[in-house]
């Protein structure tokens, strides 16, 4: 009996290592009083691409006219921000309130971040998905908290397209539930909400949930029109608005809204369940 018992113990322990291996591999567990976010970026060089929706598809003129832009190389973060890195982020600086609103709205049902005394922390089993509920000025705070930004609208979607590739979706062919969390539930795709981060295959410059999950901030004002008075290099997009630019789709629409091209909008002081955002840092 105590033979079997000590091959049991060192079989749970082995499965027990496997596990933590595969979830290292997603994103570190973290210390929630440290700075160490383990945030992983990747470099995405620079290019010129047709942006806009090159099959006229689009049901809203805003992705018209496809124009020519080009891009600097940045390094964007391999994933999205979850809630343990905005936990981090939090226990640091505190929920503050900026635009009327908290970075994070902890009220709402749809929050996956708790807060007892001054300490915040993710909900039990929602460490690695990514963050909801934060307002535009939250994610921005985030960011810069890191010394990094929010990307432009068009860095996200040339990065979305692998380097500007003309790819409607991120991973290059017809999205299906064994690429992206979308609307609905069935064979990989088993998340009635958000994933966890990492859960569907990369696209080819290894950016995960491009498509999908979440939608994902930009530091853009959002204008119909901006795309008949685009820069060529490097756009920003208007220098005033009332909403900011989000792209990519989430849990919460269809195949169709989480095409490369697709261009949503949001008010910089709302918080939503289906909003989340990535980072990236300028190459020095």
């Amino acid at each position: 009996m105590k033979t079997i018992r000590k091959h049991q113990f060192f079989k749970v322990l082995f499965i027990f290592m496997i596990v933590c291996f595969h979830r290292s591999s997603i994103a570190q567990p973290l210390d929630l009083g440290s700075t160490n976010l383990g945030i992983e970026f990747v470099m995405v060089e620079g290019g010129t691409f047709q942006m806009g929706d090159l099959w006229d598809i689009s049901f809203s003129k805003d992705e018209q006219p496809v124009h020519t832009v080009r891009i600097s190389p940045f390094w964007m973060s391999k994933f999205e921000v979850t809630n343990a890195q905005f936990c981090v982020f939090l226990n640091e600086r505190g929920n503050a309130v900026e635009g009327g609103m908290p970075w994070i709205d902890l009220q709402d049902e749809d929050c996956l971040i708790m807060r007892r005394g001054r300490r915040f922390s993710p909900k039990r089993g929602y460490w690695y998905h990514p963050v909801v509920e934060v307002t535009w000025y939250g994610a921005r705070a985030f960011a810069e908290w890191l010394g990094c930004r929010l990307p432009t609208e068009a860095e996200w979607e040339y990065a979305a397209r692998s380097g500007g590739r003309n790819v409607m979706y991120p991973n290059g062919g017809m999205l299906d539930r064994g690429d992206a969390n979308f609307a609905g539930v069935g064979g990989k795709d088993s998340w009635e909400w958000t994933s966890p981060i990492g859960s569907f295959p990369p696209n080819l410059l290894g950016l995960f949930d491009m498509a999908g999950n979440v939608w994902e901030r930009c530091g853009d004002w959002y204008a119909e029109d901006y795309y008949n008075r685009s820069p060529d290099t490097d756009p920003r997009g208007p220098t005033t608005g009332a909403h900011r630019i989000m792209r990519g789709g989430s849990w919460n629409y269809s195949r169709l809204n989480c095409r490369t091209t697709i261009r949503g909008m949001n008010a910089p002081d709302d918080a939503v369940g289906d909003i989340g955002f990535r980072i990236v840092r300028d190459v020095e």
